[in-house]
This record gives structure tokens, C-alpha cells and sequence, in this order.
């Protein structure tokens, strides 16, 4: 049995799952959603646009979650514009580890070709060149100051391409 953080979240069983796959609709939004924060960051220097959801948690995390008792803080996955904007900040575009813009865009769909790891705090999906980290049971404000915990994506270039090879890291 899995357990969410969230209250609100019904438990269930794997064989209760259903597809954890974007909608075209869900995909879309998620999509337009981040491409709109990342041009308000280049135009404006930052962006207002609330922590927002970019899909379901899909199976991998999942089962893994269930089966070694790891609490997730909801079933779906969040970003952020304040997220967005550290992972293409100056300093990290100085030090070749910003995130590619179409890889930000494209995240929602490619995690589910991408490897995922886990490293006993967070889950990684990887595509040998980046890292999209998700923060289980990270507390996040929404709006009117209301506190939720979700499931908190951060991303940043790979410094070492040997770091997935490091024994801290389960691929799932």
C-alpha cells in the first residue's frame, strides 16, 4: 500500500493504479506553462506564475516508493518560476550547468524515456546530460499563503558523467 503525505489523497493498492501518463491536454498545459514562466523570466528577469503541476507521478517512482516505504507528498510533480529561473541563472550559464530551455519544456514527456535513480533522499531522472531532481515531500506556498507538500522538480546540468556510477545512486 502506498501512502501520500497529502490527506486528501486516497491510499491505494499497485493494481489500483491507473496510467500515470499525461493527457495531451495535461501535456500541453504543463508544456505551455513552463515556456511561458521561461519567457517571462528572459523579459522580465523573473516571473509570477505560482508553483504549478506538470503530471502524475508515473509508475517507476511509484512502485519503487511503495516498496521501500518512501512517503511521496502527492501523486503529482510541481515546478516552480523561482526553480526555473535558478537552473538558467547567469552564474550557472558561466559554469555550463544552466538547463537547455527545450529540455525545461520538454521535461514532462522525456522523463518517461529518461533513467531515474534514487539517492536515499530525492529520485533523479537523467538523460546523460542533465538532472531533474524530485524533492519528495517538499512544502511549498501556494496561493494565499497556504502551505502544501508535493513532489518538487529542481534541474541542473551533470558536472561528472561517472556520477550516476557512484554507489549512493539505485537506478530504478
Amino acid at each position: 500500500m502506498l501512502i501520500f503525505a497529502d490527506e486528501n489523497i486516497k491510499s491505494f493498492t499497485m493494481e489500483e493504479q491507473k496510467t500515470t501518463d499525461l493527457t495531451t491536454e495535461e501535456l500541453s498545459k504543463a508544456q505551455r506553462t513552463i515556456a511561458v514562466v521561461l519567457a517571462e523570466i528572459q523579459e522580465e528577469g523573473h516571473s509570477k506564475i505560482m508553483p504549478f503541476d506538470i503530471g502524475g507521478v508515473e509508475i517507476r517512482m511509484l512502485r519503487y516508493a511503495a516498496i521501500n516505504g518512501i512517503t511521496l507528498g502527492s501523486d503529482r510533480l510541481y515546478m516552480s518560476a523561482k526553480q526555473l529561473t535558478h537552473a538558467i541563472r547567469q552564474s550557472k550559464r558561466g559554469k555550463g550547468l544552466a538547463v537547455d530551455l527545450i529540455e525545461l519544456i520538454n521535461f514532462p514527456t522525456a522523463r518517461f524515456k529518461m533513467e531515474l535513480y534514487y539517492d536515499k533522499e530525492c529520485f533523479i531522472y537523467t538523460n546523460g546530460i542533465s538532472k531533474f531532481i524530485v524533492h519528495p515531500n517538499y512544502e511549498i506556498k501556494i496561493s494565499r499563503g497556504k502551505v502544501k507538500v508535493v513532489n518538487f522538480i529542481t534541474a541542473t546540468k551533470i558536472k561528472d558523467p561517472a556520477e550516476f556510477t557512484l554507489p549512493k545512486y539505485i537506478k530504478i
